[in-house]
């Protein structure tokens, strides 16, 4: 028998991290986000790098801008990592190691840079 977490456990970590309402649209799309982190966390051909915890921080952050209260938007983002056993901290210096790695560099050296870590290069 497999021990693989299901949806409903990463939901139910979520909401025993984040226990306060949130606004409906809001809850919706993040709902959907924990989902696809979560099938994508148990996947066995995922594999977790910089440009997935840009992706994951750039949507949340683009998403939540203007959610109020304000002061919810870090704890729901800490929840939402957590309930994927990962990290808000580990997702935020992620993503911006990400984008120091690539900072003022033109669109062609940026394709060749990832085509050369698809290769693994």
């Amino acid at each position: 028998m497999s021990n693989v977490r299901t949806v409903s456990d990463t939901k139910r970590a979520f909401y025993s991290q984040f226990n306060r309402p949130i606004v409906s649209v809001y809850r919706r799309v993040i709902e959907e986000l924990m989902v696809e982190m979560h099938l994508l966390s148990v996947s066995t051909d995922f594999v977790y790098d910089t440009l997935y915890a840009l992706g994951i921080v750039t949507t949340y952050d683009r998403f939540m801008d203007g959610y109020q209260p304000e002061e919810d938007k870090e704890a729901i983002f800490t929840a939402l990592c957590q309930s994927v056993e990962s990290s808000a901290e580990q997702y935020r210096n992620d993503a911006q190691q990400m984008t120091s790695s690539v900072e003022g560099l033109s669109l062609e050296t940026l394709k060749e840079k990832m085509m050369g870590s698809e290769s693994g290069g």
